[in-house]
């Protein structure tokens, strides 16, 4: 074991260059064979490691260094409260700074066969950014001879982007140095796709509420695969953390998240993983989701045939020149169907909406002035383009919020050719209240 003093704390390959006025202010760095830890103030801080994994590959592709921290009689010391501790701007920095040294050292003196590593940096010290002096920022990084800065990705947190001129150069230095970037607690507090389009990071950290909604709110449920491909169009890969249970893993899997972290798949420990080994609990996991898949598919398959048995019925009548009230009238008196329309090949409307005899919705609902719909054009609409591009076959919408009635509804639609050789979209709207 071998213990360093450090006043300014210029430590082995990295130096922390925020040189304290006093004493108190800097670390003694203890190298031993456990790995690499800081006496500071009374507490003794080192590292630990969660493994995050890849989805697709069953293995862990990297780990997020997280500080750990005790006082003299070995009582944990929660790391928010440490760096809370922190007395000005100078000492936030140097402890920011010391946490990553640990995290760089620990992690460099383990044999993990390549994977990432994921660090934080404080929001406030982010924002501030490097001094023109750029020697000075981040050294733990630069100028570690064991570490490619191609293989770290630092992580800010969302409340940290701004428009202030160092968040900018920090940002700079960090692609300078070929660094990654994660915007991290995506979804908490007041989130903005905004951040996503300006800063491009490659990797975007879902809060834990995503995994929490997700099995709580069949809503959340639904928008999930929709805002993560949403990131995935933007150019970022999707990392879902605070995953805690087989049933949020499982819809972290269906809405395609590229990456995950959590206590289902590891609890942070102070040795990192191997990352050439595969994941028992994600093949597993993988089993159980193609099973469960191949259930809820045969579920909404049984739910949704007589719907599009009768809406291919209905196109039939159609061509053979019945009036579209009599053409339609099997497929309104199924259960859950709430109107037919007529589109033309426009994607305009054509007549008035033919409603079920008990449709959907209250008689004083808000949105009654806009089922009157006569003319109204709905070429964007994915029930419309779907029909027109295969002709004679029935297309299914996802759930959606109908204009109409203000209920979540799913469209059936098919094109046809009428007796007057005009091609013509004929769409039902169904009541659709839950994830099937």
């Amino acid at each position: 074991m071998t213990q360093t003093h450090y006043p300014g704390v210029a430590m082995a390959h990295a130096s922390l260059s925020v040189v304290a006025e006093a004493d108190t202010n800097s670390a003694d760095i203890v190298h031993s064979a456990q790995g690499v830890l800081a006496r500071y103030r009374g507490l003794t801080l080192t590292s630990h490691f969660q493994p995050i994994y890849s989805v697709s590959h069953c293995r862990a592709i990297g780990h997020e260094g997280l500080l750990r921290a005790a006082d003299v009689d070995a009582n944990p010391i929660s790391p928010a409260r440490v760096i809370g501790n922190a007395r000005d701007y100078d000492d936030l920095r140097y402890l920011d700074q010391l946490c990553r040294y640990l995290h760089v050292n620990n992690h460099a003196a383990q044999d993990t066969h390549g994977g990432w590593l994921f660090l934080n940096i404080h929001p406030e010290v982010f924002r501030r950014g490097p001094d023109a002096d750029l020697s000075d920022f981040l050294p733990e990084l630069s100028e570690h001879p064991d570490i490619d800065p191609r293989h770290i990705v630092i992580e800010v947190m969302e409340q940290a982007v701004s428009e202030h001129a160092g968040f900018a150069r920090t940002v700079e230095y960090l692609r300078g140095l070929g660094c990654m970037i994660a915007l991290d607690d995506f979804g908490a507090g007041h989130s903005n796709f905004d951040r996503i389009w300006s800063m491009q990071p490659e990797i975007v950290k879902l809060d834990r509420s995503f995994a929490i909604k997700s099995v709580e709110d069949p809503s959340a449920r639904r928008l999930l695969p929709q805002i993560v491909s949403l990131i995935h169009e933007a150019g970022s890969l999707v990392l879902l953390e605070g995953v805690e249970t087989e049933a949020q893993a499982l819809a972290a899997l269906d809405a395609d998240i590229d990456f995950v972290q959590g206590y289902y798949f590891a609890m942070p420990q102070a040795l990192p993983v191997d990352t050439r080994e595969q994941s028992a609990q994600l093949t597993a996991l993988w089993e159980r989701f193609n099973t469960t898949r191949g259930s809820g598919a045969a579920r909404y398959r049984e739910l949704i045939a007589p719907y599009i048995h009768a809406m291919g019925g209905c196109a039939v009548l159609l061509e053979e020149g019945l009036p579209m009230e009599e053409a339609c009238r099997g497929f309104l008196q199924l259960e859950r169907a709430d109107c037919c329309f007529m589109l033309d090949e426009q994607g305009r409307q054509v007549g008035r909406n033919v409603r079920a005899s008990q449709p959907f919705g209250a008689p004083d609902s808000q949105y009654r002035t806009m089922s009157q719909s006569r003319h109204a054009r709905w070429s964007r609409r994915p029930y419309f383009r779907r029909a027109i591009e295969n002709v004679g076959k029935v297309q299914v919408t996802r759930p959606y919020l109908s204009i109409s009635s203000g209920l979540l509804c799913v469209t059936v639609s098919i094109a046809y050719r009428g007796w007057d050789d005009q091609l013509r979209v004929l769409c039902g709207d169904l009541h659709w209240p839950q994830v099937v």
